[in-house]
């Protein structure tokens, strides 16, 4: 039941790549062409030798002449085939690979988060290029699969028109051949598909080690590294050992069926030919169309070893793009500003079956005002900030951002009405102005500037060698955490969006650093719709509403001073929290006395 559930799987998928595979029709159609050409210009050659050979035993020179230039002239026309050929196979093969790779790459930007976040990075980079490298070694079969039936047939018609007899003594390994190869072959889809995932992991190991470097090298963790990555690259060599086994016991076999049938054929034609059955020239042709008959089923069964050892790899792209995109209506919507900028009814929300993270959660945020979340660690802050950008979408309940149902509609125009700043804002591996300018694509110099001052980030951009077009680094690595910030408040600001969405944006950053980037966005809050999810709770005083939650739910509402006047949670966590910085400032006192 679940091979028929497999094969079934398999041929959907391989009827998916189908439109993939036929786009670019001008090169296709000429592979075929040449593909039917090259199988008849395969016969021909035999037919040219059994004439040539019994025109010049029969001394028929005006004959044996005229075909001597015919066969010159094919063999120019096979030199112009060779090269439509490779032509249009190179060309056909380059364009679809290209296509694939931007359809997978661009799927994956179109993907919900929720279901990017269930893979590795380091394995989604191997389904774009290991993967769809082995869709490559499937295009190339084309040519073969048109070409060599052809080749077969009419191989086969035309030894059996010289003699039927010496047709049927070489053919009988064929059966026994193509079962024994079929048993050889069935373990390769399992191994391909081991090898993939292992090459996946090693290049996730890989992707960490780099990005883990600084952690690798202060817990002295290389050697853990290495030889995990070493088991990794052992397990996928394993497997491709195993694909080469029976690559090898496929090629014993190909050479049986290839040169045992090339004793029978001189033997027994041999025969023939002394009896008078069969010419000389008979006996030529045959002994070459007998590789027109066994070549193509060689072939064609060494493009079933193909088919088996792809199969994983299409598996493997098509669980990227068989899923769903994020919505993406092209009906535009309408931002009413008369309502609520953000409206939050009844929701529910788990990453598991096992805990409830949001439950029931009802809330509303009035335009211009700042609302602050607060709670213990793990209680759904920063997950409401993360819905409310359309990254996860709800169990229950329903979420308005300025009257327009958020998973009912187009979200990237959603998105143009929020800014995000978190805790560790990604910078893109480029120039300090590209990454300020993706907060607003077409952005001029000044415009790019004038978010850079705002976010008091442009003096220190200035001092850099190549102020602006200073590369920062894959994440950011040639900045320090606080320039990395104030160039994500620059991006923020640039983009002017009515509602913005703070995730402890300072919690990661020294005082000095905390203390400018708490003056840029006092400043930059103004007008706006704020949603801030902030550690330290101090910094609440002058906030509008503040929002306590505890598993899940809303437990208290108000205002700084209003929460510490009645004895609730928020009180408690504020306390708590006076009383661990007094310890600390204590602690650092005492250091200090000791040490003069």
């Amino acid at each position: 039941m679940q091979k028929t559930d497999d094969n079934r799987k398999n041929q959907k998928h391989f009827s998916k790549v189908l439109p993939y595979i036929t786009k670019h029709r001008f090169w296709l159609i000429l592979l075929i062409f040449c593909a039917i050409l090259g199988g008849f210009m395969e016969v021909i050659f035999p037919f040219f030798l059994l004439n040539l050979t019994n025109t010049a035993i029969n001394n028929q020179f005006a004959e044996f002449q005229s075909l001597l230039l015919w066969a010159v002239l094919f063999m120019f026309m096979k030199l112009f085939h060779k090269f439509l050929y490779e032509q249009s196979s190179n060309r056909y093969e380059i364009l679809t690979i290209r296509d694939f790779r931007n359809l997978i790459s661009t799927r994956i930007q179109k993907l919900p988060i929720s279901f990017i976040e269930t893979f590795h990075s380091g394995d989604l980079v191997s389904r774009l290029n290991n993967d769809v490298d082995k869709i490559t070694e499937l295009l190339r079969k084309i040519y073969i699969l048109i070409m060599q039936p052809i080749v077969f047939i009419l191989g086969f018609i035309y030894m059996a028109l010289i003699s039927w007899k010496l047709l049927l003594a070489t053919i009988i390994l064929i059966p026994i051949s193509a079962i024994l190869f079929n048993k050889v072959i069935k373990p390769i889809g399992k191994n391909s598909k081991k090898e993939l995932e292992e090459i996946a992991k090693a290049n996730i190991i890989t992707q960490d080690a780099i990005r883990g470097n600084n952690i690798i090298k202060a817990f002295n963790l290389e050697n853990t590294f290495i030889k995990k990555f070493r088991k990794t690259v052992k397990k996928a060599q394993e497997a491709g050992l195993e694909i080469e086994k029976s690559n090898a016991i496929s090629v014993a076999l190909f050479i049986g069926l290839r040169y045992i049938p090339q004793l029978v054929c001189p033997l027994y034609g041999g025969y023939l030919a002394y009896t008078g059955e069969i010419t000389v020239g008979g006996l030529l042709a045959s002994m070459s169309l007998i590789w027109l008959v066994f070549l193509p089923i060689e072939n064609i069964l060494d493009s079933l070893k193909v088919f088996r050892e792809v199969t994983p790899a299409i598996n493997r792209i098509f669980e990227i793009l068989e899923h769903s995109k994020e919505n993406s209506q092209v009906q535009s919507i309408t931002f009413d500003h008369l309502q609520h900028p953000i409206e939050i009814k009844n929701l529910v929300f788990n990453y598991s079956k096992e805990r409830m993270l949001l439950d029931n959660l009802n809330l509303q945020i009035k335009e211009g005002e700042t609302t602050a979340l607060v709670g213990p660690s793990g209680c759904g802050k920063s997950t409401i900030l993360k819905i409310l950008c359309g990254f996860y979408e709800p169990q229950e309940g329903e979420i308005r951002i300025y009257g327009n149902n958020l998973f009912l509609s187009n979200l990237s125009q959603i998105r143009s009405k929020i800014s995000l700043v978190s805790q560790e804002s990604y910078l893109f591996p480029t120039t300090i102005k590209e990454n300020i300018g993706y907060g607003k694509i077409g952005a001029t110099d000044d415009e790019i500037i004038s978010a850079a001052k705002y976010a008091n980030a442009h003096n220190f951009i200035m001092q850099l060698p190549n102020g602006y077009e200073t590369e920062v680094g894959e994440w950011g690595s040639k900045l320090s955490g606080g320039e990395k910030q104030r160039i994500a408040l620059a991006r923020a600001i640039l983009k002017d969006a009515p509602i913005l969405l703070l995730d402890e944006p300072t919690s990661a950053l020294d005082n000095v650093s905390e203390a400018i980037i708490q003056n840029i966005l006092e400043k930059y809050m103004k007008n706006k719709t704020v949603i801030i999810v902030a550690h330290r709770l101090s910094s609440l005083k002058n906030v509008d509403n503040i929002v306590v939650l505890n598993n899940g739910k809303i437990v208290e509402k108000g205002t700084h001073d209003e929460l510490l006047g009645s004895d609730g949670l928020y009180k408690r966590l504020y306390l708590k929290q006076m009383n661990d910085m007094n310890s600390k400032s204590k602690k650092m006192e005492g250091a200090i006395i000791n040490a003069q």
